[in-house]
């Protein structure tokens, strides 16, 4: 099975995007930003386009919007993030995800506007259309960016709003460094229990985990659950692989979620997908060798939905884990 997006969502977007085709733009003089690290123009979820060339960050308010001040700021990172003063106590209060205006993060993950002619958001509360996320109760959608999304999205009572960000596959350690070979003198050898992985799919023919895989299901954008990249396998032969190389539970069975495409990437409202069906299909054990451009501090919409899970079924995830860097608007 592969997930369908649906492009757009809500009454009065539209209604919205029609108001503000009409009239002049206006612009704001350039403002020197230091070194931009990416270039390229990105055009906000409020309307407003962002270009970055040679180290400087030019805003052209979208229409109506000539009134709107922007506070620019550069995180820990290096990452230049452009702030609309009508937005900003939204994101604060967590009602707009921070990283809608980190425009270097954007620009690397390849929704500037360029590459993209839509924003993928994760969306709570309102009268939404789109692939529902249980955990968190929400949607994901593509929004065109031509629809100034957050002026009809406020008006339509949406709750939060959470850029859908991209996740690409990392590798895993060595199954001595676990104290595994202890673990199996003990005793413990993974019998009884059901692992999943969440990943780019799993080759179930490969001898190392003959018999392994119970179940399948595809989350990703291929058209397939058979892994195409190699990270899935890799992984799943490290958690129950048989062969010359012992995996850590090499009596334990698996679910193979495919999470990531054929390439090694994916959105996080695949991941919370793929979450939910894992422990809904009875996995002890949920394993995330993932990970994102953007870090953490347990509160943004991947973390939501795990502690949910956990919480509901007592499924067990293991992540990869990244460090926290903060953004102070």
């Amino acid at each position: 099975m592969t997930r369908r997006r649906t492009p757009l969502l809500l009454a009065g977007v539209v209604a919205a995007s029609v108001l503000t085709t009409a009239g002049a733009q206006a612009q704001q003089p350039p403002l020197d930003t230091g070194s931009a690290g990416s270039e390229g123009t990105v055009t906000l979820i409020t309307g407003d386009r962002v270009e970055v060339r040679g180290g400087r960050a030019r805003v052209r308010p979208g229409p109506g919007r000539a009134d709107v001040t922007f506070h620019q700021v550069r995180d820990e990172r290096g990452h230049l993030h452009v702030l609309p003063s009508d937005t900003a106590a939204d994101v604060r209060g967590g009602r707009l995800d921070g990283r809608l205006f980190d425009v270097t993060g954007l620009i690397r993950a390849g929704y500037d506007d360029r590459s993209s002619p839509v924003t993928p958001l994760i969306v709570t509360g309102g009268l939404v259309a789109g692939e529902p996320l249980t955990s968190v109760g929400g949607h994901a959608l593509e929004v065109p960016k031509d629809t100034a999304f957050w002026s009809g999205a406020r008006a339509a009572g949406v709750d939060r709003v959470w850029l859908d960000g991209p996740v690409t596959a990392t590798l895993d350690r060595s199954v001595p460094q676990v104290g595994a070979p202890e673990a199996w003198q003990a005793g413990h050898t993974g019998a009884g229990a059901t692992v999943a992985v969440l990943d780019t799919g799993v080759d179930a023919t490969h001898p190392d985990l003959a018999g392994a895989v119970v179940a399948a299901r595809n989350f990703s954008r291929s058209d397939t659950t058979d892994d195409n990249f190699g990270h899935g396998t890799h992984v799943a032969a490290t958690i129950t692989g048989a062969g010359k190389y012992q995996g850590v539970a090499p009596d334990s069975k698996l679910l193979s979620g495919k999470v990531l495409d054929d390439f090694g990437g994916g959105r996080e409202s695949d991941i919370i997908a793929g979450m939910e069906w894992a422990a809904g299909a009875g996995a002890d054990v949920v394993n995330m060798s993932l990970g994102s451009p953007w870090p953490s501090d347990g509160t943004d919409v991947l973390s939501l939905a795990l502690n949910k899970i956990t919480a509901d079924t007592g499924a067990l995830f293991v992540v990869s884990s990244s460090d926290y860097l903060s953004t102070h608007y």
